[in-house]
């Protein structure tokens, strides 16, 4: 991994910038921030965890124009992916996406599953977004008691109250959050590495050119096409598999992704900065430090500017290049 030059720190923001970038908060004081999405009239939604993990408190607030915000759905377990589409708001919830229409007054119904339980590692299942097709993308974490019915991608319209879910791809730990190009429409996943392989220890953890009918190995084989012998990796197989574009120490949890200002975007919670990933090369170069857990980023309707989400500083911070 390569790095930028850090040409400053910002003093209203402690982040370490490079030339021509800035910074500013957006939202404070919030209780562990998990993710945000934009409604169609333009305001911002965000999921956050209120307490402790498992703890069933989470909640789905609204951002007021005078910056205050409103807690719109309570009493949610782990949510940590929210996203618009139909005029509704999907919500991973764990193991379940959620969905919830607000009413004329903007009150939301109270929230339904649309999925059963999808299989998963008991940590969480990711985030969920809309593609450039209109479909749901959401994923299972990959379980290693069922690794043939976990670690996938899933697809589904948004239109459905219980959706019909697409296989898109399988063989992903974690495939935590994505992204699409805006000039090509390819997709991006990034992956939550595996633990300790018996001799090798900890792998690394990837970025992934997503393909419809993709299998990226896990967890029979990690890395570029390595085979992991505990689950029956073998060389024909792991050869057949795709590769990642890019990989990342272990543990360094990339956990957000976005296309902002020609960038592919990544926010590293374990290392607690965000690196720029080159599409075609895979190369990787630090963009923005000292943040205390960047656990997601959106960009801006306009695209004007790309909000990080910091769980640990309980903030948004808001990012633009001029």
């Amino acid at each position: 991994m390569t790095s930028s030059l850090i040409r400053a720190t910002d003093d209203a923001t402690g982040l370490a910038l490079p030339d021509g970038w800035h910074a500013s908060i957006m939202v404070r004081d919030l209780r562990q921030p998990t993710h945000a999405a934009f409604a169609p009239d333009g305001t911002l939604y965000i999921t956050q965890l209120n307490s402790g993990e498992n703890d069933a408190a989470g909640q789905v607030l609204r951002l007021n124009a005078d910056g205050t915000t409103t807690v719109v759905i309570s009493g949610l377990l782990k949510p940590t992916g929210l996203a618009w589409a139909d005029g509704a708001i999907y919500i991973v919830s764990r193991e379940y996406v959620l969905m919830s229409r607000p009413d004329a007054s903007g009150a939301f119904s109270a929230p339904q599953q649309v999925t059963e339980a999808l299989p998963f590692n008991g940590r969480s299942n990711g985030q969920i977004a809309i593609g450039p097709d209109g479909l749901l993308y959401f994923q299972s974490t990959g379980n290693e008691n069922f690794p043939d019915s976990s670690g996938l991608i899933y697809a589904a319209k948004p239109d459905e109250p219980s959706l019909q879910l697409e296989r898109v791809a399988r063989g992903l730990k974690n495939a935590y959050s994505f992204a699409w190009n805006p000039d090509n429409g390819r997709m991006y996943a990034t992956e939550i590495g595996d633990g300790a392989i018996a001799g090798v220890g900890q792998p690394p953890e990837e970025l992934n050119v997503v393909r419809r009918g993709g299998n990226y190995g896990w967890p029979r084989c990690y890395d570029n096409q390595k085979e992991n012998a505990a689950f029956g990796g073998e060389r024909t197989y792991c050869a057949d598999t795709d590769v990642p574009l890019a990989t990342f120490p272990p543990q360094s949890t990339p956990t957000g992704l976005a296309f902002y200002d020609g960038n592919l975007i990544v926010s590293l919670w374990g290392l607690q900065k965000l690196v720029s990933v080159d599409p075609k090369s895979g190369g990787v170069s630090d963009l923005v430090l000292g943040f205390q857990r960047p656990v997601a980023l959106v960009v801006t309707p306009d695209r004007a500017a790309l909000l990080v989400i910091d769980i640990d500083a309980g903030v948004i911070y808001s990012l633009n290049r001029s």
